[in-house]
């Protein structure tokens, strides 16, 4: 493994990523001092990223971490685990896994300064859907973009989840719907529903968070489908 050390990031990654590992420390110089402003951080901690060429070899590298080989999902291609970024990405396509970096380090803080790292406390749809949200990776969804994806959404789901009570593996993502596109556009549809005082205080009120998700995605449903109806109609 190749290596590059900066003040606020450490990449570890296969010689084939070097193109990534690079456009990930200026990703990250930018993330991590919006991150701090939104979790109110002080402390300049350096994050570590682990990039793998090798699908195994990541699986390995999860696996030795956890002590156990049954947890990770078969689709998993990224994971926090020990507060590090951890990743297997294709060198063919390594750039479109740019934000999988700032992705996994939204869920690093979000453990560690929010949820006190008590996982019992963690509501997968909200810290998945934050962590598309802040990390970037859905920002070129915009205008015409965004409608195509979320009626392409909104067509995919055959069924309304409890999202309250998904976790991770086939409950999460199936043939009925997709938990991860669902969490964004509830995050998505907050952000835009909230005060900007309320989304943030938001991620700490973990009553709250269940009691929107008992209906949000059908509230989120009814709120795009008038705002983009309307939009269309105007034209």
């Amino acid at each position: 493994m190749k290596k590059i050390k900066e003040e606020l990031c450490e990449i570890n990654y296969s010689a084939s990523l070097e193109n990534l590992a690079k456009a990930t420390v200026l990703l990250l110089n930018k993330k991590i001092k919006e991150f701090k402003l939104f979790f109110n951080i002080s402390d300049n901690e350096q994050i570590v990223v682990n990039y793998f060429d090798d699908l195994d070899e990541f699986r390995e590298f999860i696996y030795s971490l956890r002590g156990e080989r049954y947890s990770l999902p078969k689709y998993a291609k990224g994971t926090y685990d020990n507060g590090m970024v951890n990743a297997y990405i294709n060198p063919k396509s390594q750039l479109e896994r740019l934000y999988t970096a700032s992705h996994e380090l939204f869920h690093i803080l979000y453990m560690k300064y929010i949820l006190n790292n008590d996982y019992s406390k963690r509501i997968v749809w909200y810290d998945e859907g934050m962590a598309q949200f802040m990390s970037g990776e859905k920002d070129s969804l915009v205008s015409s973009a965004f409608k195509k994806f979320y009626f392409a959404v909104r067509e995919k789901t055959k069924i309304i989840p409890p999202i309250n009570t998904l976790d991770h593996g086939d409950t999460f993502v199936n043939e009925n719907y997709n938990g991860y596109d669902l969490s964004y556009l509830s995050i998505k549809y907050l952000s835009e529903t909230l005060s900007t005082k309320q989304f943030k205080d938001l991620m700490s009120d973990f009553l709250k968070i269940s009691q929107l998700g008992n209906d949000i995605i059908q509230k989120m449903f009814d709120y795009y489908d008038e705002k983009l109806e309307s939009k269309n109609c105007k034209k």
